[in-house]
């Protein structure tokens, strides 16, 4: 009668473990698709943030170019306007070199 007490308690114990092996599978699983979970949500995130600072760069390198066209265009400006007024004086007294030299 003992070994049967003893078969009993070895399959009440091995029952037992199954569970618990069961169980830990379950918090396993349930484990690893939490993770995946996290894992997933932070690839959105870096991917968000990856086209947010794209987007950051393209506006900051757009409004550089458009800060650089303007100073260009007012140099420019500046420079034929410098230009002309340097050309004026040479501009008069070519037509009037012109202007003595045909009439008399």
């Amino acid at each position: 009668m003992h070994g049967l007490g003893l078969i009993k308690s070895l399959a009440e114990r091995e029952r037992e473990l199954e569970q618990k092996l069961e169980e830990a599978r379950r918090t396993a699983e349930a484990k690893i698709k939490e993770a995946e979970a996290e894992a997933e949500r932070l690839v959105r995130e870096a991917e968000e943030k990856a086209h947010r600072l794209m987007e950051e760069g393209r506006a900051e390198i757009a409004k550089q170019v458009e800060r650089i066209l303007t100073e260009a265009e007012a140099k420019a400006e500046a420079e034929a306007e410098k230009i002309k007024k340097e050309a004026e004086p040479k501009l008069e007294e070519a037509v009037s070199l012109v202007v003595e030299g045909v009439l008399p």
